[in-house]
Parts: C-alpha cells; structure tokens; sequence
C-alpha cells in the first residue's frame, strides 16, 4: 500500500529546494528581490521586478521601472504549474490582471527560477505571444511597435544560472548510475536498491517516479513530461504531439490521423466520416446536412466522381 504522505513529502522537498536555490541565486541581485514568502518552506512568493515594462493610463501608454508579481506553489506542484498574477499593473499581450501566462505548457523538471526568469523576459519583452493573447489591445500595439522593442534587453537567465540544475538531464551512464544514491529530482539520499530508474534512465525515489498515461512507461519528475490537452493525464514527451489543428499537447490515446492529410490532430479537432469511418481534420471535411454529420474531402470526391460518370435518362 502506498503511503499517503508520499505526495506531501516530494513537494515539501521541491519546496524547500526551490527556495534555498532562488534565494542564493538572487542573493545581493538587484534585478529581482524576493520581497516576502508565506510558508516553512515557502509555497507563495512575492518578487519585485526592476525592468523596464508598460502600464496604461488615461494618457496614453508608459514606461514604468518597478513591478511586483506574486507567485503560488498550489497543492498540486510541481506536477501542476504555479500560479502567477501581478500586483502591480502591467500593459502586456499575455498578461492580465488575474494571471500571467508563462507559456501553454508546464514541465514537472522545470525550476523556480527559470519560470522567475521567464517572467522578467516577459516584462522586458523580450517574451511574448501574439497568437493566444490575454489583453488583445496590448497585442495590437505589440503588433505595431515591434521595432521599439525589447524595452530592456538584460539577460535575466544570468540570475538563476547559478542554480547549477538543467531543465532535463542527460541519461547518465552506468558507472554513474552505479554510484549514484541520490534522486535526481530532490536529492533524498537513499540506499540504491531503493531508487527506481525511469525511462531515461535517471534514479528517482518513489515519490518522484510517476507513469505515462499513454504508454505506461515510469519516468520521473525530472524528466520533461506533459499534460494532455484532452485527458489532462501526464505524458512522456514520446507520446505527446502537438495538434496542428488547436496546437495543444496531445497524448498518443487521444489523437488520430487524418485521413487525407495523414497529419494527427487531436480528438476535439477530428471528426469520423460518416462513409469511410476514418478520422478527418476540420480542414478536409464536408458538411451533410441530411444526415446531420459529415463525410471527409476524400469520399466527397469519389462521390462526385461517381456521379459524374454515372449514365443520366435520356
């Protein structure tokens, strides 16, 4: 039997983790300051970010020095990312007064200070995303000012470099991983027959090993893995693809090849056709309003053709 606090532990390790590696890398920066945490270890975050952004007021747009975010470990970090909103206003595509958005997808393996450093990038903007925006007027003016920008171009990747971890570790060797007796994702040491290896061949303790929700297979929080857009299960990056029709992650059980284009797409972006049975994309579909569904481009021009070459009363 599983023990429940299993879950609780990995995350109090992470937590702890994180903060004693932001902390010494922010240590005497004056870039980005932690300004308060809540928790033993911390699980809130309030930060104060010296880069130069935007804000909107009546007169028209500015540029401001100094901005606060607020960053939230919720219950269920890291296997679910942080949640990040700013305290202080801010006039940017992808950020609105509830949330920032870090980006579509978040990885277990990613660090606290990375994400940190994500976010001033953003502020800077040297980061942003036009496409799926949170303030559409932001985009607009993004659109039409991108020759002015960024408006700081500090490397704020320097900050966190010297956390000393990746973002994914490369699959040691055997003499390495003979000696090992460490989890690669929080450090808990342990007797060796008591770390499971993952599929990319790294040593994590049970709290840390987790399994695809597509093919099974164990990997750990260090790995870099993914949520399914349709099942929202946790997925190896082997079985993740993403849907050119809605570009959100997508794991092996739930996507299909389109029948014409031959390019998978995800359930929500594919439909069955009502003669050949096969899966179609949006794009190479043919509405029949008399049986209330649709036939795929392929079997539309066979029955075309059918027609065409069919003998017509004299």
């Amino acid at each position: 039997m599983s023990d429940p606090k299993a879950g609780g532990n990995v995350r109090l390790r992470r937590l702890k983790s994180d903060f004693e590696r932001l902390a010494a890398s922010l240590s005497g920066k004056k870039r980005i300051q932690i300004v308060k945490t809540l928790g033993n270890p911390p699980e809130k975050y309030q930060l104060e970010y010296h880069v130069k952004s935007l804000v909107q007021v009546d007169s028209g747009i500015r540029e401001r020095p100094t901005h606060q975010v607020e960053i939230v470990l919720t219950r269920a970090y890291p296997r679910q990312a942080p949640q990040c909103r700013m305290l202080t206003p801010v006039f940017h595509p992808n950020i609105a007064p509830h949330a920032i958005c870090v980006g579509d997808h978040w990885a277990a393996s990613e660090t606290l200070g990375a994400l940190v450093s994500r976010i001033g990038e953003m502020l800077a903007f040297q980061s942003y995303n036009l496409k799926s925006p949170l303030n559409g007027e932001a985009a607009r003016w993004v659109a039409e000012n991108e020759e002015s920008l960024p408006l700081d171009d500090f490397d704020f990747s320097s900050l966190v470099e010297s956390e000393g971890v990746a973002t994914s570790l490369a699959a040691p060797s055997d003499e390495e991983l003979a000696a090992t007796q460490k989890c690669a994702n929080c450090g808990t040491e342990l007797p060796r027959e008591q770390l499971e290896t993952c599929a990319a061949r790294h040593l994590a303790c049970k709290d840390c090993i987790v399994p695809c929700s597509s093919c099974d297979r164990v990997v750990c929080l260090r790995c870099r893995t993914e949520t399914c857009g349709t099942c929202n299960g946790l997925a190896c990056m082997d079985c993740l693809a993403v849907c050119p029709g809605c570009s959100k992650h997508t794991c092996g059980k739930h996507r299909a090849r389109c029948a014409v284009c031959s390019r998978e797409h995800c359930d929500d972006c594919n439909v069955v056709c009502l003669r050949c049975k096969k899966a179609a994309c949006m794009e190479h579909l043919v509405p029949v309003p008399r049986y209330n569904g649709h036939i795929c481009q392929r079997c539309a021009s066979e029955l075309r053709a059918a027609r065409a070459a069919a003998p017509r009363d004299a």
